[in-house]
């Protein structure tokens, strides 16, 4: 699709350069006047996953040298990069996804509303723009808190280049209003962008489910900051039909055919430049020693399918993890000193045409658990964990990993819904479910926003010397160092938020 687009533009490119002798002369023929709604769509759905230039800006940075070793699913010896391993600070590893949104992904949505707005046909690409940016936004806010939003990606439209940063308040109900909004403005009768909508074909229901689901997820998130704006949009969320299967997961499907963006970037993170995969060296990550002793400890089905060593051994009890802040010094000091024989994500795992998962339905299964828990919905809180549970093994299926009615049943049975009890065995096991299903889908952005929102699974700290947080979990990512010089706003955000340091938290993460 992404190349069937781009000889589109450049034919419609062809047509529109022969309109006068004039500018027949100075008029570049293979450069069109305006690009196909078609094509920005497609291109705005890419950005949200990956970055115009290397996929690794925003999935290698902040996913996995920050996110993944924060929560621990992910651990490195390599001090100098994997900055979540060891709680310090680099640059531009902690900067890279403000950086690439804001000038890719936020700029091309900004963009593409902008034209869709502008005819009432493209009603149901706006409406899928909207919940994009949603998407785009909810990431960005929940990784540094107060960012650009209502003035973000005007530079072009407005001349606004240095936005005002917005509290992450007002930015989350704007979202929830964007979802509701996005929904009902679809409409069957109008033009549908089927070719070009990389997530659901045009299916407008399923985009409804989606940006529903989407809004639990919001809604939940606001849990300890806003209980009474949570219950509400949950209970709207789940009320007007969330996505209904694991083929409904939001996620962006790659082909792996022409440029690097179309490819999955964590894939491609992950075997050496998406190609030579046999070498297995998995840019210098390996899976954390607390997610394989979990998931050994709960008789985990996926851990064969998610895990190998560098010899490509999936057995279960060769299967070691890489504690979190130990470097090359700390790794001679173990008893196992080589890398080869600790787990790192195995080959299946790494199909540049794998989707790109974003929200599964496993997670929305289990965050519906805990909102009938809270008593914000009705229903059976115990019929949805289950569901959420067997839908996150059986998800691996996207990745090339078979997991058996058999093995999914035992599961269930050595990880079961605490029927009674208190609250907190509940939720413990609704996130740790969350906790195991992120890790599998390297989704560990929405880990890391999960765990600090619950606190679940209990994670122990690392205190690794020279650390920046005085041995605990960064709350969030600080802002680029060089923003104070390009936007001098920022300091409006720093004031009203908080010192711009790991340790302070954003608006909904309450203690």
């Amino acid at each position: 699709m992404f190349k069937k687009l781009s000889i589109l533009v450049l034919s419609l490119g062809s047509l529109l350069g022969c309109t006068g002798d004039f500018e027949k002369i100075n008029v570049n023929p293979n450069t069109p006047s305006a690009v196909p709604i078609d094509y920005l769509l497609g291109e705005s759905q890419l950005f949200v996953a990956s970055s115009a230039s290397s996929p690794t800006e925003k999935t290698w940075r902040t996913n996995f040298g920050y996110a993944a070793c924060l929560v621990q699913h992910m651990s490195s010896v390599d001090a100098t990069f994997y900055k979540g391993s060891f709680y310090t600070f680099l640059g531009e590893v902690n900067s890279a996804f403000f950086d690439n949104s804001y000038s890719n992904s936020i700029k091309s949505l900004v963009n593409l509303i902008d034209i869709a707005q502008a005819d009432p046909k493209n009603v149901n690409v706006l409406s899928m723009a909207r919940i994009l940016k949603v998407m785009e936004f909810s990431r960005l806010t929940d990784i540094y808190g107060d960012v650009p939003y209502n003035e973000a990606g005007k530079g072009f439209i407005t001349n606004t280049f240095s936005p005002q940063y917005d509290a992450q308040q007002e930015i989350y109900m704007d979202l929830l209003k964007e979802l509701d909004e996005s929904i009902a403005a679809f409409n069957a009768s109008a033009y549908i962008p089927k070719t070009a909508d990389y997530i659901y074909s045009g299916d407008l229901e399923k985009w409804k489910r989606a940006a529903r689901s989407l809004m639990l997820r919001l809604a939940m998130r606001m849990q300890k900051a806003d209980a009474a704006n949570a219950q509400l949009w949950a209970k709207k969320a789940i009320d007007g039909g969330l996505i209904t299967s694991n083929a409904e997961s939001i996620a962006i499907r790659f082909d792996n055919t022409g440029a690097v963006i179309n490819s999955n970037p964590n894939s491609w993170i992950l075997g050496p430049s998406g190609q030579n995969i046999t070498n297995i060296n998995n840019a210098g990550v390996q899976w954390g020693k607390t997610l394989i002793d979990l998931m050994k400890a709960r008789k985990d089905p996926r851990l064969p399918v998610i895990a190998m060593l560098k010899n490509g051994d999936r057995t279960v009890e060769k299967q070691r993890g890489l504690p979190n802040a130990t470097d090359a010094t700390g790794l001679n000091a173990l008893e196992e000193k080589s890398l080869d024989n600790y787990s790192r994500p195995a080959t299946n795992t790494m199909s540049l045409a794998n989707p790109w998962l974003y929200l599964t339905y496993a997670e929305t299964q289990l965050l519906k658990a805990e909102a009938i828990e809270r008593g914000w919905a009705t229903g059976s809180a115990q019929a949805s964990f289950e569901a959420g549970q067997a839908a996150g093994l059986n998800q691996l299926s996207v990745m090339g990993g078979t997991i058996t009615a058999a093995e999914v049943s035992a599961y269930a049975a050595a990880n079961p819904y605490p029927a009674s009890g208190a609250l907190t065995a509940k939720l413990n096991a609704i996130h740790t479910e969350i906790y195991l299903i992120t890790a599998s889908v390297f989704n560990h952005i929405e880990a890391w926003a999960n765990w600090r929102r619950t606190g679940y699974p209990v994670l122990t700290p690392v205190n690794y010397v020279g650390n920046d947080t005085n041995g605990q979990i960064p709350r969030r990512l600080r802002y680029p160092l060089t923003e104070a010089g390009v936007n001098p706003n920022v300091q409006n955000a720093i004031t009203r938020q908080g010192p711009d340091v790991f340790m302070t938290r954003v608006w909904w993460d309450k203690p």
